[in-house]
């Protein structure tokens, strides 16, 4: 997945579209991530830790509580590789974008 960013970051960068261009597609990808990643971890989230935190936001969730609820989410190593999964998915159809708005593949 690293590989696929980085030879789409510099797809980009060496091609002729405008800084503001660049930015506004940086800005796509990254929600398009974004809106990949947490979904699944959502799923995988310990269900009484994300209970206990939403029932008082306020004096609950903290940085330890959420990095907590993370670590947690994560530690089996499911939610991991399902988002490694869909973010190869999700980078390759960037790349097909690229080549279809003739952003040509670094040589």
């Amino acid at each position: 997945m690293e590989d696929k960013l980085k030879a789409i970051v510099t797809r980009i960068e060496q091609s002729k579209l405008s800084e503001e261009e660049k930015a506004e597609l940086y800005t796509t990808i990254s929600e398009g991530l974004q809106v990949t990643v947490w979904p699944v971890l959502l799923k995988y989230m310990p269900k009484d830790q994300l209970d206990f935190l939403a029932a008082d936001p306020k004096s609950r969730v903290t940085v330890e509580s959420y990095s907590q609820l993370i670590t947690d989410t994560i530690k089996d190593g499911q939610a991991l590789t399902e988002i490694d999964t869909l973010m190869n998915e999700v980078l390759t159809e960037v790349d097909k974008a690229l080549s279809e708005e003739g952003i040509d593949q670094v040589k």
